[in-house]
């Protein structure tokens, strides 16, 4: 599963988008994150599999955050 996630200029995860592997029927609203503020980053990447259940927003943040620093 694919998402996007939002960072600050710390790396603190301000947002994340999960994308869908359903294709939808009949129209469907597009939504997106933009990163607009000076600093912040967009991040788009395969949800390694151990996150894919993670139901705490908190506990799935902090591991986003660990995920990204070691790919820098």
């Amino acid at each position: 599963m694919k998402i996007t996630v939002l960072t600050d200029q710390q790396g603190k995860v301000l947002a994340t988008i999960r994308h869908s592997e359903e294709k939808p029927e009949g129209p469907v609203a597009k939504f997106g994150l933009r990163a607009v503020v000076p600093g912040h980053k967009l991040h788009e990447f395969e949800l390694p599999t151990h996150m894919e259940k993670m139901e705490s927003a908190e506990e799935l943040h902090r591991a986003l955050k660990e995920h990204l620093s070691k790919k820098s």
